[in-house]
């Protein structure tokens, strides 16, 4: 099964890392450190990485994924639907590859992720238009008739030593996926779902970075 965190972290040598100054007000707040991230414009996502510690894990421990809202305004239905979705997708991984961990312990990595922020737009969204945490499973209404409608995820991800809590990486992304939508449609799951795809595609190849003996 292929892994797009659900992390969405695959950094390597060959990808420019461009500095942007870390405003706090642009994220959510549920990471509890953005100053050490920084913007890698290929994969428009602020993005830290700690590579004196590649290849130094051989288990994982889910901690847990979570919908991260300052609102009250988070359509729950949809929320669940997308945690549960992240949260099966990581434990199969792990479990296929034969690397999950039951509990913290020397060479293990501890994961957790949150949803911050999603919302439809039918504006052409920019790379570094980072949505307000109050937005989360909106149902955003498209003004008239059939338009091209932008599905913006915001996601956020952290992996630690299980042991010592020190950061191994860390992840602010955003996902858009295209689709269009009549008048008055409320988001749903299926909207958010290719992105997520994405996200879980991409999370083996980052996870492999640092396991032991990949």
């Amino acid at each position: 099964m292929k892994f797009g965190l659900v992390f969405a972290l695959v950094v390597s040598s060959t990808i420019v890392t461009a500095a942007r100054e870390v405003d706090d007000k642009d994220f959510s707040g549920w990471l509890k450190d953005y100053d050490s991230l920084q913007f890698n414009e290929e994969r428009n996502a602020y993005i830290f990485s700690n590579e004196a510690l590649r290849g130094s894990y051989k288990k994982v421990l889910l901690d847990s994924v979570v919908v991260y809202s300052g609102s009250e305004d988070a359509d729950s239905a949809v929320a669940n639907q997308a945690t549960a979705y992240l949260s099966s997708g990581v434990a199969a991984l792990l479990k296929q590859k034969g690397i999950a961990a039951t509990k913290p312990g020397p060479g293990v990595l501890r994961i957790k992720i949150a949803i911050t922020g999603t919302e439809k737009s039918k504006e052409d969204l920019k790379a570094y238009n980072f949505i307000p945490v109050s937005a989360i499973f909106r149902g955003a209404q498209a003004a008239t008739g059939k338009v091209a409608t932008y599905i913006d995820t915001m996601f956020e991800a952290e992996m630690s030593d299980s042991v010592s809590g020190e950061r191994v990486m860390a992840i602010v992304a955003k996902g858009i996926e295209e689709t269009e939508k009549r008048s008055g449609g409320t988001l749903i799951f299926n909207d958010l779902k290719p992105t997520l795809d994405k996200w879980l595609a991409q999370y083996e190849k980052t996870l492999d970075g640092f396991l032991a003996g990949q």
